[in-house]
């Protein structure tokens, strides 16, 4: 025998093992028995290159290359969602199911608004069948245990947790308990506490309750993002010079249901978020804020306004701000 042949017979010996060895990666799952479930989720950010070395790392591919490049050559579709994958897929089968976007039914998408209370959020998820009632989601948030550190010094109040289930959008597993689905939230709030707001509490006499307090009410006054800072800066001047905040938002709070138009009974509710009554800040959050919110109330605007009002002229829900209650009522009496 030849020694050119000699080296073409190993060259496909070679060739035989390297496409049988792509063969068992890409066809003979990692197990045959562990069918125990593994989350995962391919974001709108996501590349192939991403969810290949994702894949690998969670165990479910034998090679990162070999995944990524089979996606590749075959084309595939790269479909955002929430999967569900384990040791008996193989990776074939794992890319098909992302190609067709064979998602997991049993994650639900949920989107919690800025500005939401937790009765709101209960409200959601029972509409959305998530949870089964709203009373023992609102007793979980009350009483439950939950170990973070920007928790630590809340007192008792009417909600504990209220200003904390941070705005975003979740995936909720079906059957998660309410604990579950609270600690997701603050979890949530924990890394925005980290990396947003720990050590950037400017006034010293401000706590970081006292921080969220406010940053509720600039949530439930604001409705142009431009003027948060501004009405942030309105409610810190009037702690300042002692007055009280009256802000109607809170008494909507206190009454439990929102109106159009609040009456002079209703701002005598005799209620600790009734800031028309109470000096300082209220008992507790109002809602819970988002991240704009929580930035003006920490890096309030270098005004001093100490009344606002909504400009009726325009339908964006804007404000007009004042110095003095004489000019805050001249602007009242115009405003059409």
């Amino acid at each position: 025998m030849g020694k050119s042949k000699k080296i073409f017979i190993v060259f496909l010996l070679i060739m035989a093992v390297v496409l049988g060895s792509i063969y068992y990666v890409i066809n003979v799952p990692m197990s045959k028995t562990n069918n125990k479930g593994v989350d995962f989720r391919i974001g709108t950010k996501a590349d192939i290159d991403f969810v290949a070395k994702s894949l690998k790392k969670k165990g479910l591919v034998r090679s990162y290359l070999v995944a990524k490049y089979y996606f590749k050559l075959n084309n595939l579709k790269l479909n955002v969602g929430p999967y569900e994958f384990n040791q008996t897929m193989s990776l074939k089968k794992i890319f098909n199911m992302i190609n067709n976007g064979e998602t997991d039914k049993n994650i639900i998408m949920v989107t919690v608004p800025e500005g939401f209370t937790v009765k709101q959020i209960a409200e959601k998820l029972k509409s959305l069948e998530i949870i089964k009632d709203i009373d023992s989601f609102l007793e979980e948030a009350q009483n439950g245990s939950f170990n973070y550190e920007f928790l630590d010094g809340i007192k008792d109040r009417p909600s504990r947790l209220e200003g904390y289930l941070f705005p975003d959008t979740y995936e909720i597993k079906k059957g998660m308990s309410n604990y579950e689905i609270i600690n997701i939230m603050l979890k949530r709030f924990d890394d925005v506490y980290k990396k947003k707001i720990k050590g950037k509490i400017k006034k010293e006499n401000m706590t970081l309750d006292d921080v969220i307090k406010l940053a509720s009410i600039v949530e439930r006054e604001a409705k142009v993002k431009e003027e948060r800072p501004i009405i942030a800066a309105v409610f810190y001047n009037r702690l300042e010079k002692d007055i009280k905040l009256e802000s109607c938002a809170t008494v909507q709070y206190a009454l439990g249901r929102t109106k159009e138009k609040l009456s002079f009974d209703d701002l005598k509710i005799n209620s600790p978020y009734n800031t028309y009554i109470i000096k300082g800040l209220p008992i507790g959050p109002i809602c819970n804020p988002g991240l704009a919110s929580i930035e003006a109330a920490l890096n309030p605007a270098n005004v001093d306004y100490l009344y606002f009002l909504v400009d009726e002229s325009k339908r964006d829900g804007s404000h007009f701000f004042t110095k003095s209650y004489e000019e805050f009522l001249r602007k009242k009496h115009s405003n059409k």
